[in-house]
């Protein structure tokens, strides 16, 4: 089954079966738990069902990456990513643990993937629990927990994601766990494998059920085709 029918698949049944409900930032349609696996040897990592904006998630991804440490919006917007200062402060400034807790342990977890490449310790947790509860971050993470397994000298992924804004960000986040295994991939000599997405609080916006219900009508003829969403804080 293509990306795009599991995708279509999971925003079907969250129109059918979600509860509505309100939340911080207003009424949300959500299902508690979805789980589903792509194979980036065969899957597209891009959903061709709407319009896609690869440079905003290549910059967000070439920023978190980066050696020089993130304090700054404007960082990701020279990126090619704008998106960011929806969450930035006044001044700009940002505080995420994407880039704060990500950095040591990644550079730890690829020398231990060719040393042990076996291990069953390729972990890496974003979540940080008194940075959340002091309330310093900018946005606590979203996607917190990557397991990276190697088999026959390939790498496979598990994503672990507590909240999923199902029609804005995870197609975003797809692509991103895409980029973070290719250059893993880079950084180790493994091949890419599969990579299982494993999300909690799935849901879609009450303002966003009439893109679902036309996105569930789009074929894969339909990737330049956009819809207009509103991005949550």
């Amino acid at each position: 089954m293509s990306y795009d029918t599991k995708y279509k698949e999971l925003v079907s049944h969250i129109l059918n079966e979600g509860t509505l409900q309100d939340c911080r930032n207003g009424k949300q349609l959500i299902i508690p738990h979805h789980s589903f696996t792509l194979d980036f040897r065969k899957d597209n990592p891009i959903l061709r069902l709407r319009k896609i904006y690869t440079k905003g998630i290549m910059g967000e991804f070439t920023t978190l990456m980066s050696p020089e440490q993130l304090t700054n919006v404007k960082q990701f917007e020279e990126n090619g990513c704008n998106y960011w200062k929806a969450w930035a402060r006044p001044e700009g400034t940002l505080n995420l643990d994407y880039y704060n807790m990500m950095h040591p342990q990644l550079d730890d977890i690829i020398e231990q993937m060719i040393a042990d490449p076996d291990s069953r310790r390729h972990v890496i947790e974003l979540w940080n629990h008194q940075n959340v509860k002091d309330g310093i971050l900018d946005l606590p993470c979203c996607w917190h927990g990557l397991t990276f397994t190697v088999i026959d000298d390939t790498i496979h992924l598990k994503w672990v994601q507590r909240s999923v804004d199902t029609m804005v960000g995870l197609p975003s986040d797809v692509f991103l766990a895409y980029l973070i295994m290719h250059h893993v991939s880079d950084l180790t000599g493994y091949d890419v494998g599969s990579c299982m997405f494993a999300l909690s609080n799935l849901h879609i916006y009450e303002e966003h059920v009439e893109n679902a219900q036309v996105l569930l009508t789009r074929t894969t003829a339909d990737y330049d085709k956009p819809l207009k969403f509103e991005l949550k804080k």
